[in-house]
């Protein structure tokens, strides 16, 4: 059995990663490279492309506007980062 070095939990020998933190129980990764888990969103109104190509431009932009500020509000109220807004895909 495996002791991890952050948290003290036994774990199995062929165990790469602690089963109760998630901390590595083998070599550190090299310098500059650093392992996280990650959670991804993607964000997209249904129908929008159809809407849009029959839209005048400022409709379209009045449109996403309040759109993207709520997303991007939403999305960081609760730690996330918004990596970019590709018409109506966030």
């Amino acid at each position: 059995m495996q002791v991890c070095p952050a948290c003290g939990e036994e774990n199995l020998d062929r165990a790469r990663f602690c089963l109760a933190c998630g901390g590595s129980l083998g070599e550190p990764a090299p310098k500059g490279e650093e392992r996280k888990v990650v959670s991804v969103l993607f964000v997209d109104l249904v129908g929008f492309t159809d809407r849009s190509d029959r839209a005048d431009p400022e409709d379209v932009r009045a449109t996403l506007r309040p759109y993207h500020e709520r997303v991007k509000a939403d999305i960081e109220r609760f730690g996330g980062t918004v990596e970019k807004f590709i018409g109506d895909a966030v």
